[in-house]
């Protein structure tokens, strides 16, 4: 048996769009469409993390504490921060995350030790992390599991989306769903077709795109 050989197979931006057109059918490619297409991917995009933890968006980071700093803001692209350890020679241990509302309680916000609880705050650009209490020393690490945006698409020739080539039948089928909304004449059934085939095919790349460790989960027991 004869095959390739080779593991690169990738669409750029224009070989996505012109797939999801073919998906479509009905009128030919208006001149403006690239670019509405362009639009539709990076709103899609925004859904899917809306929809999920996506796993090549995680990356780990650390901050150097400053004394008596209450907290850090982090810089773009990063949108939300899973899991913090706070390292002090070479030894980590977790602080418990709790609501900005319970942090705002905190009666004692200048209060100095190792950190044992911290906070995130979303703004609208960016987000910050606020420690409890406060560093007494310049030398602790806050080490960050966090989740980045995806890069914008832009262009669409020599661009890829900024998503692994298991997650390309998604982009391509809902980007044919996105664009038929939006292009004249296209069948209502056709599009609630393409909305279905998109759900699934992206349901299936989220199920397959997981943590393969297994889980374990213990009850907490107490005494009222």
């Amino acid at each position: 048996m004869a095959v390739s050989g080779t593991f690169n197979f990738n669409l750029d931006i224009d070989e996505v769009i012109q797939e999801a057109s073919e998906m479509i059918g009905g009128e030919q490619l208006l001149g403006h469409e690239p670019a509405s297409a362009r639009r539709s991917i990076n709103l899609m995009l925004k859904d899917w993390q809306n929809r999920g933890i996506l796993l090549w968006t995680t990356a780990t980071t650390a901050v150097t504490v400053s004394s008596s700093v209450t907290s850090y803001t982090l810089s773009d692209p990063v949108l939300d921060v899973m899991e913090v350890v706070i390292n002090r020679d070479d030894i980590d241990l977790a602080p418990t995350r709790i609501t900005y509302e319970e942090y705002l309680l905190i009666p004692r916000k200048g209060q100095t030790g190792r950190a044992s609880q911290y906070s995130i705050k979303r703004d609208r650009d960016n987000i910050s992390i606020s420690l409890w209490p406060i560093p007494e020393n310049s030398t602790d690490l806050i080490k960050l599991e966090t989740i980045s945006a995806l890069e914008d698409v832009d262009k669409s020739a020599i661009q890829n989306a900024d998503v692994p080539k298991r997650f390309l039948p998604p982009l391509t089928c809902g980007l044919a769903y996105y664009m038929s909304m939006k292009r004249p004449g296209v069948d209502p059934n056709r599009i609630v077709m393409l909305k279905q085939n998109y759900e699934e095919v992206l349901g299936r790349a989220f199920t397959e795109d997981r943590q393969r460790a297994s889980l374990f989960l213990l009850p907490r027991l107490g005494y009222v």
